[in-house]
């Protein structure tokens, strides 16, 4: 797995990109990462176009995204798959954390009834 970073030219976003396997090591340096950030970044954007495995870690990473930037930074899940959606829902971080689908889209993922019906029928 690599991690790129894009911090914006006025340093008030950064956007992860991210590629492979998302895993505790990988959470590891997204937060190494993330502790030298400026305060002066407003927004982090973790891309997971290119991703191909996730585990466990990743609700670790965005949890802790969340407890030591909420004063100063807005979170976005770019790219993540309807499944990965679905368990960030499940587990609530859809209330503090934007996720998107896709970039272009534009829209937060949101289970539809039908869904959240059906993934509480599978529990």
């Amino acid at each position: 797995m690599s991690i790129e970073t894009t911090i914006s030219e006025d340093g008030s976003f950064i956007k992860f990109h991210l590629k492979g396997v998302f895993d505790i090591n990988r959470s590891l340096q997204v937060q190494d990462i993330v502790d030298t950030l400026p305060q002066s970044i407003e927004l982090i954007v973790m891309d997971l176009a290119e991703v191909t495995r996730i585990d466990a870690a990743i609700f670790a990473t965005l949890l802790l995204l969340y407890y030591q930037k909420e004063q100063h930074s807005s979170i976005e899940v770019l790219n993540c798959s309807k499944a990965l959606a679905r368990r960030l829902s499940l587990a609530g971080l859809d209330r503090f954390i934007k996720i998107r689908m896709s970039a272009e889209d534009g829209t937060s993922c949101q289970l539809t009834d039908a869904e959240d019906k059906q993934t509480k029928d599978h529990q």
